[in-house]
């Protein structure tokens, strides 16, 4: 059964990842230099908060599994 902490880091982190591959794509048909420049500063941030997201579903896992241990 998928907990509701699952639902809230890895659903938005897919699809930040998501994002960020859309955006680099779109940067490569991009001419303009401004326009590249923001492109690719948006799928830089959104890559990283995928990634923080995913950091944060590893530790609430881990400290899951760790109060799962103890209450046996």
């Amino acid at each position: 059964m998928v907990s509701s902490i699952d639902k809230v880091t890895l659903l938005p982190a897919i699809l930040l990842f998501a994002l960020s591959v859309y955006l680099a794509f779109l940067n490569i048909q991009v001419t303009d230099s401004a326009t590249k420049i923001a492109i690719l500063n948006y799928a830089t941030v959104s890559f990283i908060a995928g990634i923080i997201l995913i950091a944060a579903w590893i530790v609430i896992w881990m400290i899951r599994l760790g109060s799962e241990k103890n209450s046996r």
